[in-house]
């Protein structure tokens, strides 16, 4: 009897060797396909939803970039109290006629300077759970819409912005004309979205101060037109 059990008891454990190894074998093969399916899978929702992906993400943070940037301005304005007149000055004639304007363009440099600073400063905090994208918002269905997970979008860096100043001029009634210093403001940023980074563009324009002229407007305002502050 125990020479029965010496023979078999090592048959046995060559079974279970080759058992164990044929089942590590099944593993990485299993582990090789799941790693495949993946980076189909990957390689499928970069190229279809990336996209959308993107489009959304920029859509979202145009948005509330160009939101924050008018409330920030306006918050600006009204805390330094800017006035029309503290930018525009008239020249008028004897009869009281306006016969040319001048702008102040030291004030407008400093204005614009702070604009630029203030608006930078308040991208860098904004919360990324504001500019992520719910995952329903990727399928077909309306009631899914703002539902699910979120997408991890973040603004990475703010690239630069610019600023310049426009004169605006519109009729406001019978000689009467409606002048407008606009601020037109853009600001490049690099957007974190799944799949890598997007650049992307925020244009918006802002109405710094305005007044109605009454009176004819003389041809000199058009000085003013290209200049920027």
């Amino acid at each position: 009897m125990e020479r029965w059990r010496r023979y078999f008891w090592p048959r046995r454990r060559l079974r279970q060797r080759i058992r164990r190894r044929g089942s590590g074998i099944q593993l990485l093969l299993s582990a090789a396909l799941g790693l495949g399916l993946a980076l189909v899978l990957i390689g499928f929702l970069d190229s279809k939803a990336r996209p959308v992906i993107a489009a959304m993400a920029e859509s979202r943070v145009k948005n509330i970039v160009t939101g924050m940037i008018e409330m920030e301005i306006g918050k600006t304005l009204a805390r330094e109290a800017v006035a029309y007149d503290d930018i525009i000055t008239f020249r008028t004639d004897s009869s009281g006629r306006i016969t040319a304007f001048t702008s102040d363009s030291a004030e407008m440099n400093r204005l614009r300077t702070e604009l630029l600073s203030t608006v930078v400063a308040q991208i860098d905090t904004l919360d990324t759970g504001m500019l992520g994208i719910p995952l329903g918002n990727l399928l077909p269905f309306s009631a899914l819409a703002e539902k699910g997970p979120l997408l991890p979008v973040r603004i990475r860096s703010v690239g630069g912005a610019e600023a310049t100043f426009e004169h605006v001029f519109t009729a406001a009634g019978i000689n009467q004309t409606h002048h407008q210093i606009m601020l037109d403001l853009t600001v490049s940023l690099t957007l974190l979205i799944p799949g890598g980074p997007l650049d992307t563009q925020v244009s918006t324009q802002v109405c710094v101060a305005e007044t109605v002229l009454v009176g004819e407007v003389p041809d000199t305002y058009l000085a003013l037109s290209g200049q920027s502050g």
